[in-house]
C-alpha cells in the first residue's frame, strides 16, 4: 500500500532491526499487549480456583448453616460467602455474580474507546498512558484478593471496571506509538510481532493460573498477575520513548531513517470532511457492524466462559481445565500465522473478486464453527475430549473469517474512513463483552450439561446468523465516498489502533 509518490523519493538504507531500538520498543508493546490481557482474563481461573472440587458452588444458600454469606440487595446475588472448608477455596459467588464479574471489565473498554484514542491523537504522551495504565492495572489486580474478601462484589466489580478501561490505556496507545518508530517496509511486520501478545496470553493464561492455583490458590494468580504489569511499567521507564528523537539511546543512523519517514508521512496530513451520512447509511458497513456484533458474542462467549464449561460438565482437574481451556487459543493462534499470508496469496491471484474472496474465507470462519458448536450441544458429558477437540477446531477456525472474512473490509470498501468507521464499529461491537456472561449465567444456574447443551446452541446460532449476514449483505467493493480527495496514511493506521482490541 505504498504511494507511488512515495517510491519515486530516495529511500535512507534502513539500519539492522536486530539489536535495534525500534525492535525494543516493539518487543516492549509485545509483553504489554500479554499483560494487559494476563491481568484482565484470569479472572475465569480464578472462579474454578476457588471453587475446585465443588460443582454444587453455584446453588449454594446464603443461609446454609456453617456459612457467613452476605447478599447485596442491589445486585441481586451474594457478594461474599466464606465456607471454612480450605485455604484456597474461601470465597463463593453464585452464577449471577461470576456473569457480572467477567463481563465487568468490557464496560471499562467499550467506555475507554474512544477517550484514549483522543488523548494519543491530541497529546501524543502514549509512554505515560501506558505506564500509567499498566500500573493501575498492576496495583487493582494486586489488591483484588483485599477487595474481595472485605469489600465484596459490588467493589469487585467496580474495580474489573477500572481493569477494563486500563487496559484500553495500555493496549491503544501501542499502534500511535509504533507508528513513529516503524516504516512502511516494516510496519507489518513489527506491528504484527507488537499485538502478537494478544493472541499469547490466550493461549498462556489458562494453563499458567492454573498451575498458580494448584501450586498456592487463588490469590496468587492475582498477585503475580498484578507484578508482572507493574515489573513491567518499571521497566518501560528506561526503554519506552515516545519519538526517536527523545530517546538518548538510539544510533544517529535509526533515528534518521525514521525520523525521515516521519516528516514525510506528517507533511501529507491534511483535514478532510467526513461523509456522515454515507457511512451510516451505508449497507455494506452496517452489514459488517451487524456481523462483528455477532460474531464477538460468539467467540468472546466460548473464550470467557470455557473454563466455567469444563469445571461444571467435563470434571477435569485445574490444572488439566487450565491446558484444556487453552488448547482453542493456541491452535488458533497458529492459524493466524498463516491465514494472512493465504489470503494475500489468493487475493493476488486476482482470479476472484475481493468480495467473493472474503465472503469465501467468511463462510469458511463462520459456517464450520456454527457445526461443531451445534455437535457439542448434542454429545454427552462422557465424550470430554470429542468435546474439547470439537470446541478447539470451532473456535480456531473463526480466525478465517477474522483474518480473510468480514473484520477488514473496511479497509477495501473506505480505506480513508477506516479509522472512524471501526471506532463505530468497536463501540457497537465490543458490547456482547459484557453481555454474554450475564446471559450464559442465567442459563446455567445449576450448570448441568442440559443447561450448557443451550448455550452451545446459542453459539451455534451467533455463528449462523454472522455467516448469512455478511454473505448476503457485505460488500468489499470500494465505495464511491470510500476515498477522500487528498487520502494519506495517517487514516489506515489509526483504523488499525481500534481493530486490535
Amino acid at each position: 500500500m505504498t504511494d507511488k509518490k512515495e517510491m519515486d523519493k530516495p529511500q535512507i538504507l534502513a539500519p539492522s532491526l536486530f539489536g535495534s531500538c525500534r525492535l525494543t520498543i516493539t518487543m516492549m508493546c509485545l509483553v504489554a499487549s500479554f499483560n494487559s490481557l494476563l491481568m484482565t482474563i484470569n479472572l475465569g481461573m480464578v472462579i474454578v480456583c476457588m471453587n475446585k472440587g465443588d460443582h454444587s458452588n453455584s446453588t449454594s444458600d446464603p443461609g446454609t448453616s456453617g456459612s457467613n454469606c452476605t447478599s447485596d440487595s442491589e445486585f441481586q446475588y451474594q457478594s461474599t460467602c466464606g465456607y471454612n472448608t480450605t485455604e484456597e477455596s474461601d470465597v463463593r459467588w453464585d452464577k449471577n455474580a461470576q456473569g457480572m464479574l467477567l463481563s465487568a471489565t468490557y464496560y471499562g473498554v467499550v467506555s475507554m474507546q474512544l477517550l484514549t484514542g483522543w488523548l494519543c491523537d491530541k497529546f501524543g504522551k502514549m509512554k505515560a498512558l501506558m505506564i500509567g495504565g499498566s500500573t493501575v492495572l498492576g496495583v487493582v489486580s494486586v489488591l483484588s484478593p483485599l477487595i474481595i474478601e472485605y469489600a465484596g462484589v459490588p467493589f469487585f466489580f467496580a474495580a474489573r471496571v477500572v481493569m477494563g478501561a486500563c487496559m484500553c490505556f495500555m493496549i491503544s496507545p501501542v499502534l500511535p506509538l509504533l507508528r513513529r518508530w516503524t516504516t512502511s517496509k516494516e510496519q507489518g511486520l513489527l506491528v504484527g510481532l507488537a499485538f502478537a501478545g494478544v493472541g499469547l496470553a490466550n493461549a498462556a493464561t489458562y494453563p499458567m493460573t492454573g498451575l498458580i492455583c494448584e501450586l498456592s490458590g487463588w490469590r496468587s494468580i492475582f498477585y503475580f498477575c498484578g507484578i508482572c504489569g507493574i515489573s513491567w511499567s518499571v521497566v518501560a521507564l528506561f526503554l519506552i520513548y515516545d519519538t526517536p528523537g527523545r530517546h538518548p539511546r538510539v544510533s544517529v543512523e535509526e533515528k534518521q531513517y525514521l525520523v525521515s519517514t516521519q516528516v514525510q508521512s506528517l507533511s501529507k496530513t491534511t483535514k478532510t470532511v467526513i461523509p456522515w451520512s454515507k457511512i451510516l447509511l451505508s449497507v455494506p458497513v452496517w452489514a459488517v457492524i451487524t456481523t462483528n456484533f455477532f460474531f464477538f458474542a460468539a467467540t468472546k462467549g466460548t473464550v470467557i466462559n470455557l473454563p466455567l464449561f469444563v469445571r461444571d460438565v467435563l470434571d477435569f482437574s485445574v490444572t488439566e481445565n487450565g491446558i484444556f481451556s487453552a488448547m482453542p487459543s493456541v491452535v488458533a493462534l497458529l492459524l493466524h500465522l498463516v491465514i494472512g499470508p493465504l489470503f494475500d496469496c489468493v487475493r493476488a491471484k486476482k482470479i476472484f473478486t475481493v468480495t467473493v474472496v472474503r465472503k469465501t474465507f467468511h463462510v469458511i470462519g463462520t459456517l464450520i464453527p456454527a457445526i461443531m458448536m451445534f455437535i457439542v450441544s448434542q454429545l454427552p458429558p462422557e465424550k470430554k475430549y470429542i468435546i474439547i477437540g470439537l470446541i478447539t477446531i470451532g473456535y480456531a477456525m473463526f480466525e478465517f473469517a477474522w483474518m480473510g472474512g468480514f473484520s477488514f473490509a473496511f479497509m477495501d470498501m473506505a480505506p480513508d474512513y477506516v479509522g472512524i468507521i471501526q471506532g463505530i464499529n468497536n463501540t457497537i461491537g465490543l458490547m456482547p463483552g459484557f453481555i454474554m456472561p450475564v446471559v450464559i449465567s442465567n442459563m446455567t444456574p445449576e450448570g448441568t450439561p442440559e443447561q450448557w447443551s443451550y448455550v452451545f446452541i446459542m453459539f451455534g446460532g451467533l455463528y449462523t446468523a454472522a455467516c448469512l449476514i455478511f454473505l448476503i449483505f457485505g460488500n468489499s467493493e470500494l465505495q464511491s465516498w470510500g476515498k477522500a480527495k487528498d487520502p494519506g496514511n495517517i487514516q489506515i493506521a489509526k483504523s488499525l489502533e481500534t481493530m486490535v482490541v
